[in-house]
């Protein structure tokens, strides 16, 4: 159960190097919440998630998981997966980036299809 529920993140990884903001938002319940990265509030609809990754494939941003996922089982039908990754890519002026940052994704399977419930991510703190 938790390599099926974990093939749902390969997939965000996969499709959001690609830019495919569709397939993306397919891959998210349609009551999923996401506190994207890089935006200030919570996103609760399906069509601000699509529009939140339309943004994202604007920018040209990749995503790179840093090592597998850890997967906390909370139900029958439940995982939480979360990790580190690193988001790099142009910055509006040519210069390039990249962003470490943090994910827990909260996948739930429904009929038969693991979705994305809950997505958090935000930039990695450096260490004191």
């Amino acid at each position: 159960m938790q390599h099926d529920a974990a093939g749902v993140l390969t997939a965000w990884v996969n499709e959001f190097n690609a830019g495919n903001v569709d397939v993306i938002a397919g891959l998210y319940s349609p009551d999923a919440t996401l506190f994207g990265t890089i935006s200030p509030s919570l996103t609760t609809r399906p069509a601000d998630v699509t529009a939140y990754f339309a943004a994202v494939a604007k920018s040209r941003m990749q995503v790179k998981l840093v090592d597998a996922p850890t997967v906390t089982n909370i139900a029958d039908a439940a995982v939480v997966l979360s990790g580190l990754y690193e988001f790099s890519g142009p910055r509006p002026g040519g210069e390039s980036f990249v962003m470490p940052a943090r994910y827990s994704f909260v996948v739930v399977n429904i009929d038969g299809q693991w979705r994305i419930a809950h997505q958090h991510s935000s930039p990695q703190t450096k260490p004191r």
